[in-house]
């Protein structure tokens, strides 16, 4: 990988990964996890540094995301969310109080899912995710839902990278995911259960535009307890119908 790719590719990558990396990474692991040489990685640090994209942790081991780096993702989300939210509050809303549990809404962020809008479940435990997150696609099921009804092109750019697993759950091998992307397409929902945390159990819808292109996925998600004890048809109908109640407004406005 280093050398088919330029310098600022390079940056991008780092900036990238750190993102899905909230307790950030050394050097080396920077290094290893994106087939660069060390002193490639040491170097290109060094120069996102000094511009405040990247900064060492408390411990002086691993970089963490810089605040260069957050103003950029604020103006990215502001810009987005000017023109989504007003829209979809209502009926996240909505969904939240039918379902009882959290609902949010996603939408790609390069190779990740970006949570832009959450509506915390009344459970005293659950799953609060903070706006702005960042979920690694392969195991978000906002994203899956978007990808399998985006272009293969689009499909492959996601999943040609080097795909973590992060409990024994996670699906990492390419092929797996591209078939567990025509079941999603012919359901119309992606579910995730315990592949980013083993705890965790969540289904996402995606939100057209009037093109009908996937641009955002509703969410639900919840501890891997309860799911059990959920009408997972009355769960999904919910969800696709939320969707849907989007998807057409996105469309009346142009979006």
């Amino acid at each position: 990988m280093d050398k088919n790719l330029n310098s600022a590719e390079k940056v991008l990558k780092i900036l990238l990964i750190l993102a899905r990396h909230e307790q950030g990474l050394a050097t080396g692991e920077l290094s290893e996890e994106l087939g660069f040489t060390k002193p490639t990685a040491s170097r290109l640090l060094q120069t996102l540094s000094r511009h405040d994209f990247v900064r060492r942790d408390s411990t002086g081991k691993k970089y963490v995301l810089g605040k260069s780096a957050f103003e950029i993702g604020r103006s990215a989300y502001s810009h987005i969310g000017s023109q989504l939210l007003p829209i979809v509050g209502p009926h996240i809303n909505g969904l939240r109080d039918a379902v009882g549990e959290s609902a949010v809404l996603e939408i790609m962020a390069g190779e990740n899912a970006m949570l832009i809008y959450r509506a915390n479940g009344a459970h005293a435990v659950g799953i609060f995710p903070q706006v702005g997150t960042v979920i690694p696609a392969h195991v978000s099921p906002g994203a899956k839902a978007m990808l399998a009804f985006s272009p293969p092109e689009a499909v492959e750019s996601i999943l040609k990278r080097r795909l973590h697993r992060y409990t024994p759950k996670t699906v990492t091998d390419p092929e797996t995911l591209k078939e567990s992307f025509k079941e999603t397409k012919r359901k119309g929902v992606a579910f995730a259960s315990g592949e980013y945390n083993i705890d965790v159990y969540s289904v996402g819808a995606p939100v057209f535009d009037h093109e009908k292109k996937p641009v955002a996925a509703v969410v639900i998600t919840m501890p891997m307890y309860r799911a059990k004890h959920h009408n997972q048809f009355r769960l999904v109908s919910l969800l696709r119908e939320t969707a849907k109640k989007i998807s057409d407004e996105v469309s009346r406005q142009g979006m």
